[in-house]
Order: structure tokens, then sequence, then C-alpha cells
């Protein structure tokens, strides 16, 4: 079956900071809209506030992205006060990077763009229950876990200082050489292993969705 596609017309500058995201994370603007639709769709907007979008930022960019089911029903539920999908959800998620652009442009220094396009395999032992969270998280919001776990490597606090196994379970990982090198500095830091640290995010990823 085919996943729906999502037409949207976006930002320039907004267009630039996903494509540097899905570029630093070693994914695709796909996932990197994933992640933003994900909040999105957490919050209910008014005409007031989307014509307010709509007033300051100019959207120029056309592009679409695969979501799936799901996230279509959830997109057909939101009232649109009359626009379409691809400007009002093109405004929603422009705003979102344009917001967020700090954190997805500067928050780390990759200087080799060679370790953007090189990957590798992890593998961590995590707790059952948190890794089928996260998993289900990913499948409803059609992005990849791997991609997840880079951003929150790349962009996010870690707040959490410990976790709880239960129930062991094995997580693959696909990971950029330069998201591993940031693992490692950031485990490093803590004087932790990087798949103690691994769990860590893990856990606040757990923390995070669940709110």
């Amino acid at each position: 079956m085919v996943n729906p596609k999502l037409n949207l017309v976006l930002n320039d500058r907004a267009n630039e900071i996903i494509a540097l995201a899905a570029q630093k994370m070693g994914t695709s603007k796909r996932n990197v809209i994933s992640l933003a639709l994900a909040e999105i769709l957490k919050n209910s907007y008014d005409n007031r506030f989307i014509e307010s979008l709509a007033n300051e930022i100019t959207t120029s960019i056309p592009t679409a992205t695969t979501i799936n089911p799901q996230i279509q029903e959830k997109i057909e539920k939101i009232e649109r006060y009359g626009r379409s999908r691809r400007v009002f959800f093109g405004l929603l998620i422009s705003d979102y990077f344009l917001h967020n652009q700090d954190k997805f442009t500067t928050s780390v220094d990759v200087d080799d763009l060679s370790d953007m396009k090189e990957k590798g395999h992890i593998e961590i032992t995590l707790d059952r229950m948190t890794k089928e969270k996260i998993v289900r998280y990913c499948e409803e919001h059609a992005m990849s876990v791997s991609s997840l776990f880079s951003h929150y490597i790349l962009n996010e606090e870690v707040e959490i200082d410990s976790f709880v196994v239960q129930e062991k379970s094995f997580l693959n990982l696909v990971l950029g050489d330069n998201v591993k090198k940031v693992l490692q500095s950031r485990s490093n830091s803590t004087n932790r292993t990087y798949r103690f640290y691994l769990n860590l995010i893990a856990e606040q990823i757990n923390r995070n969705i669940s709110v």
C-alpha cells in the first residue's frame, strides 16, 4: 500500500533549515518534517494565529512529504479556515523551523561534510517497554527511529541521568559518522559510555513523547 503524500509550500529559509538539518542528521527531509509535524499536531490553531503567520511568512517553495494514514486522518480533522492543506501546513511547518532555527543550524558545528554521508550501525540494549513506545511513536508519525535519536543527539538537551531496564530488548540504530562523533563527545563529557548515554536519550524521548 502506497502511503499518502502531503503537498506543502514552504518559506525559503525554512526549507534551507530543513535541508541542513537532514544533512546533519544523515536522513531525509521527510524525517525532519515529520519531527515538526509530530509537535504541530499536538496543538490547535485559531484563524487569528494562522492569519498572523500568513502576514509574517512568505511561502514560495513547493515540496511534498510522505505521511501515513494515521497522520492523514489527524490532518483532515483540523480546521483550516478555508485554506488548502499545502498552505495551512506549509505555514505551520515554516513557522516551526524559523522559530527553532538556532537549534537545527547552530547547535553542532560539523566541518567535515564527508562525515555526514558515512553511516554505521550501533546496537544497544534498552528496556523493552521503552523501545516499544519509541518504535510505536515513530511508526505513528512516519519517521525512522534512527532519525529521532540523531535529532536528540544533535539538537536536544538530555535532562535525565538514570534509567532502569526491567526487561532487555535490542535496538539497532543507523547513525552518520558525524552524529556518532557528537554522541561520543557528549557521552564523554558526562563520564559515561555512549551506550549508556543512548539509554538516557531513550528515556528522555520516552518522557517527552508522553507529554
